[in-house]
């Protein structure tokens, strides 16, 4: 028991070694995009006072709180704010890892640690973490795996009565912070009975026992948030309305079908990442490629649930994925995918992989068993990927440094969407380089006639320039 628990120490320190070394040039990252409006310039977060006065009509108030106490402790310093990021994210990776130890068996054992790993150094986490606004994603992932990790202590078969409760009601409170960091948090009873299903294999009336006697206080809990957003928080409705304004519902889910393929591509090649992706919205189901979309999610479907006896970690892996998107898909927003909004879902599908891989290495195919080489083969090429990918998080850091960085490298990803246009057009603005100021808000008029504020600050950016000369 020592040992384990030694050798679980020895892998939580190495986690936090990579995640310090990988995020160690994000402390120098500007504030960007939403930061401003929901940060620096929030005339709601001039004071604790003026914060409490605009609870009733504050979306997400638990996040705004500690955006609050960033501006009480460091002003306008981002340092300060990356500090928190980096720390949510750190606690993320550890959580991951306590929680994957409570599903694996002994031949299994390293797969928390990968996974914890791999989750850590992708970069496809920089928009949660090093994008200073994205905290709202991991700030819900930190209360929600806690949550998550407590509701698994109150399940075990040692654990008494007493503590057991203790251990529900500090779940409760946890999620209900989730709640208040970002909705999305609202698919965590169901992710309770993926794990009661998948891992601990519960089926007929012990499952019901479960769900009767520890998930219904969360289904609870979630109905008494969601009535009081109704009908006490009248910006919630106002949202809802707007959403279901900006595409019908059936376009929207056939467009976010082509994004979720869309992000699976993304895990394996992080150099297509971008802040501000360019997808398109489909009409019908027969358009192109997704159908081909629709084959490669099926399949991930049907491999989960062919392996659901004989590898339970990678069908909990698959359904958390396919889980933790369900909200952004199914309700409709202005953007088809925004890359923080992945942050959760990744941890199925690395979960997935590492599984996977833990028992292809068993079984070498093609030659004698050779365990011993094998798992030295295999973690040597764990350690070149996590390498690689450490390097790719370093560098798309280095892009939050500026606006200018940071929506450059949008628009070669995005060059015919006019949003980053404009918004690159407004770092040169900020910077007084009129003459590039004025080319991108005229390309961005031009690729989006109608796009208002592009209009409007080419305008102003050309009588601007007018004047100083």
């Amino acid at each position: 028991m020592n040992g384990a628990i030694a050798a679980s120490n020895r892998q939580i320190i190495c986690l936090m070694i990579l995640t310090a070394v990988v995020y160690a040039n994000a402390f120098s990252g500007s504030f960007q995009f939403d930061d401003f409006s929901a940060i620096s310039e929030n005339p709601h977060l001039g004071s604790w006072r003026t914060f409490v006065g605009h609870l009733d009509h504050m979306v997400r108030p638990v996040l705004y709180a500690t955006f609050l106490a960033d501006r009480t402790l460091f002003g306008g310093n981002e340092t300060g704010y990356h500090i928190l990021n980096w720390l949510l994210h750190l606690g993320c990776g550890i959580l991951m890892y306590l929680v994957l130890t409570h599903g694996v068996t002994e031949q299994e054992r390293h797969v928390p640690f990968w996974t914890a790993a791999f989750f850590l150094v992708h970069p496809l986490q920089t928009e949660t973490v090093t994008y200073i606004s994205g905290r709202a994603t991991g700030l819900m992932a930190f209360f929600y795996l806690s949550a998550f990790a407590l509701y698994l202590k109150a399940t075990e078969p040692r654990v008494d009565g007493p503590t057991q409760r203790l251990y529900l009601i500090a779940a409760l409170v946890l999620f209900a912070l989730a709640l208040g960091s970002k909705e999305t948090a609202v698919t965590f009873p169901l992710a309770l009975l993926l794990w009661d299903m998948t891992i601990r294999r519960l089926t007929g009336a012990a499952l019901r026992r479960s769900f009767m006697f520890r998930h219904a206080p969360f289904w609870l809990l979630l109905l008494a948030v969601a009535a009081a957003w109704i009908f006490w928080h009248p910006r919630y409705l106002a949202l809802a309305r707007f959403s279901l304004e900006i595409r019908p519902l059936t376009e929207n889910l056939l467009s976010e079908v082509h994004a979720l393929s869309y992000s699976l591509r993304l895990l394996f090649s992080p150099w297509e990442q971008n802040f501000d992706h360019d997808l398109p919205v489909f009409h019908s189901v027969f358009q192109w490629p997704l159908p081909l979309d629709l084959v490669i999610l099926g399949g991930l479907a049907a491999a989960a649930l062919l392996t659901l006896r004989r590898v339970p970690l990678f069908s909990f892996g698959i359904g958390w994925f396919f889980l933790q998107l369900i909200p952004t898909s199914i309700i409709p927003r202005n953007d088809l995918l925004s890359e923080r909004n992945l942050y959760l879902a990744s941890i199925g599908l690395l979960l997935a992989i590492v599984i996977s891989a833990s028992h292809l290495a068993r079984r070498p195919v093609g030659v004698p068993p050779l365990p011993k080489i094998a798992r030295i083969g295999t973690a040597a090429l764990a350690w070149l990927l996590i390498s690689t990918l450490a390097l790719m998080t370093i560098q798309r850091n280095g892009l939050y440094r500026g606006p200018v960085l940071l929506w450059s490298d949008a628009i070669e990803k995005s060059p015919r969407k006019a949003r980053p246009h404009n918004n690159l057009g407004h770092a040169y603005a900020l910077r007084g380089d009129w003459d590039n100021a004025i080319e991108e808000f005229r390309t961005a008029a031009r690729l989006d006639p109608d796009y208002a504020l592009a209009q409007e600050n080419l305008r102003a950016a050309y009588l601007h320039h007018i004047g100083r000369r």
